[in-house]
């Protein structure tokens, strides 16, 4: 994971910047959410149920819903102004393998196809890192769909683990999601 040296250097060699999202940002989350997740889902399922899943899972009401509550934290990555991606920390969590670690999840976190592949993945969820050292917790850990080795790929290449598997409600079936932890540096 990049240190926050090279993350300053990083931003300001690229205009680059993560912020912290609020009920302001609603349309522009429900927009970056149903895009991203489409992109990034769209080989691997059919289209109407990921058109049904995005739509719901992004819809204003379930995002307003989502802001109200205060387990939730949303950050947001923008390139030169441009919103680029989103993440959403998640408290309270708990999972079977997770449940003696004090871990915190990132429970969504999506940038657009455009902007893959170069690094600003890495540094969203570095600031995920920071925000969860600074909320107390030791690790930070997510769930990844089995069927998704790209982002699997991504996640080892920083060093997650694989610890277990968790379920995931989809549509009208269940899917399995591998729960991938690291550690955050103290």
């Amino acid at each position: 994971m990049p240190n926050l040296a090279d993350y300053t250097k990083f931003a300001d060699e690229n205009n680059f910047r993560v912020r912290f999202a609020d009920i302001t940002d609603i349309h522009l989350i429900s927009a970056l959410g149903i895009t991203t997740c489409y992109e990034a889902y769209f080989e691997l399922d059919a289209s109407k149920d990921l058109a049904a899943y995005s739509l719901e899972a992004f819809s204003l009401q379930q995002l307003t819903s989502e802001f109200e509550d205060s387990n939730s934290t949303f950050i947001i990555a923008e390139l030169k102004g441009k919103a680029i991606g989103f993440a959403k920390l998640r408290e309270g969590k708990k999972v079977e393998c997770l449940k003696d670690r004090n871990a915190i999840e990132v429970q969504r976190i999506y940038l657009l196809e455009k902007v893959k592949g170069k690094s600003f993945g890495s540094y969203l969820l570095e600031r995920c890192f920071q925000i969860g050292k600074e909320k107390g917790y030791e690790t930070v850990w997510l769930g990844v769909w089995d069927q998704n080795l790209a982002a699997q790929k991504f996640y080892e290449k920083l060093k997650f683990e694989n610890v277990g598997i968790t379920e995931f409600a989809y549509g009208d079936e269940t899917t399995t999601s591998f729960v991938m932890v690291k550690d955050i540096e103290k």
